[in-house]
């Protein structure tokens, strides 16, 4: 099978890797149908990150399930699937607790796309990704969905929603301000915050073009931090910083984390 290698700064070569298969009866082999270019795999493409090829790269997809193992239940080939970037078991303390970027049963921060972080687990832009622990990994894709518009729920749009979400379950109704800047998650958050229900949403961001989007959204955008002081007194605006970011030292996948 072809996969998409990252060489090094400026550089991608698709590359023939041995083809995918089944290795444990929890696998499941799924055709990548639609592959997001994460915020991180730009950063990397531009050289402003320590990781060094050559690596297949890709971690946001949804796909089609090919085959399954035996002990796979829930799911059969033709069945459309958002696969989450990061490798968990659903079955040890930690999955069960919701947080299964910190699966006990792989080696810490195991994930699709960043071999020399993550692992030997291959990446999204290839024919074939396998996908261990499928019954648990495995979110199904619901009918009438686009996969091309929901690629990256794999990662960015859960990071979008875990800013936003948790916070706004215990404030119904809240105001929220997100500060942009950079990448796709602070609009992922803004359009979270108006989907759960937040009174109103400020965006922050010097840059013009996701200012457009954020507002496109029905977001509040300024383009001055300063702007924000009468509707967001600092004290209000830290403590609810750390309501969002809490004790969540770990990042989960969409099945653990998103809302339903």
């Amino acid at each position: 099978m072809r996969t998409l290698v990252f060489l090094e700064a400026g550089r991608l070569e698709w590359q023939e890797a041995p083809d995918a298969a089944i290795e444990t009866a929890d696998d499941a082999l799924v055709r990548p149908l639609a592959v997001a270019a994460c915020d991180l795999d730009v950063a990397l493409l531009r050289g402003l990150t320590p990781f060094q090829g050559p690596f297949p790269i890709g971690h946001e997809f949804v796909g089609e399930v090919v085959a399954v193992g035996g002990a796979v239940t829930g799911f059969a080939p033709g069945d459309r699937v958002i696969v989450p970037f990061q490798i968990g078991c659903g079955l040890c303390a930690c999955c069960r607790s919701g947080r299964t970027g910190s699966c006990q049963t792989v080696p810490p921060v195991s994930m699709y796309g960043f071999e020399p972080l993550g692992g030997r687990w291959g990446g999204a832009l290839a024919d074939l990704v396998r996908v261990p622990f499928a019954a648990h990994m495995l979110v199904r894709l619901p009918a009438g969905l686009d996969p091309a518009t929901v690629a990256s729920i794999s990662d960015n749009v859960a990071d979008g929603w875990r800013a936003v979400g948790p916070p706004l379950a215990e404030y119904p109704g809240a105001r929220v301000l997100v500060l942009g800047g950079i990448g796709s998650v602070p609009l992922y958050a803004v359009a979270c915050a108006l989907a759960a229900g937040a009174a109103r949403v400020d965006y922050v961001d010097p840059n013009k073009d996701r200012g457009a989007v954020a507002a496109a959204l029905g977001a509040q955008v300024s383009t001055r931090p300063s702007a924000t002081r009468e509707t967001y007194p600092s004290r209000w605006t830290a403590a609810m910083i750390h309501a969002a970011s809490g004790a969540r030292s770990s990042r989960s996948s969409p099945k653990a984390s998103a809302p339903a």
